[in-house]
């Protein structure tokens, strides 16, 4: 079990909620938190239950290499969720800056939806509400389950 910082109270989230949303809503198995079960561990982590792997720098150096793209990607598109929440950006015009945002990265047509987008900002609302709850101290505890299509091998 690891803990990222929820950091301060500045945003209406964190942004490491806006990328837990993006990336289980857009099927992201390996951006942040896929490559957190795979084992990588990034600065601003901490261990706060279980033991670390024998080989967990080695690891997690390995699959932050392995999955570098889809990181990519994932910073992108919980950039553009998180600028739509904080802001309260209309979906369609937020989801014309997802295109831009997708297309910096890959080629190719978008395959995101902006109903998918849609249903992101909404459970993002609900978050902030719950997380907005939270007092300073204590935690906002969530259980990453991998996306349905990214049920692949770990880069080793």
């Amino acid at each position: 079990m690891v803990r990222l910082p929820g950091l301060d109270r500045s945003f209406r989230i964190p942004h490491d909620l806006a990328h837990f949303v993006t990336e289980r809503e857009f099927e992201l198995g390996h951006g942040v938190f896929g490559s957190i079960a795979a084992g990588a561990m990034f600065s601003n982590m901490a261990v706060v239950g279980g033991r670390p792997r024998y080989d967990a720098n080695v690891r997690s150096r390995a699959v932050i290499r392995a999955y570098a793209a889809e990181l990519s990607l994932a910073e992108v598109l919980s950039g553009v969720v998180h600028d739509g929440v904080e802001h309260e950006t209309n979906p369609e015009k937020l989801y014309r800056h997802l295109l831009i945002a997708y297309g910096s990265l890959r080629s190719g047509p978008c395959p995101y939806q902006v109903a998918t987008l849609r249903r992101c900002l909404g459970l993002l609302w609900a978050l902030s509400d719950r997380w907005r709850a939270v007092p300073v101290g204590q935690r906002l505890a969530l259980r990453w389950e991998l996306p349905g299509a990214a049920r692949t091998p770990s880069p080793h």
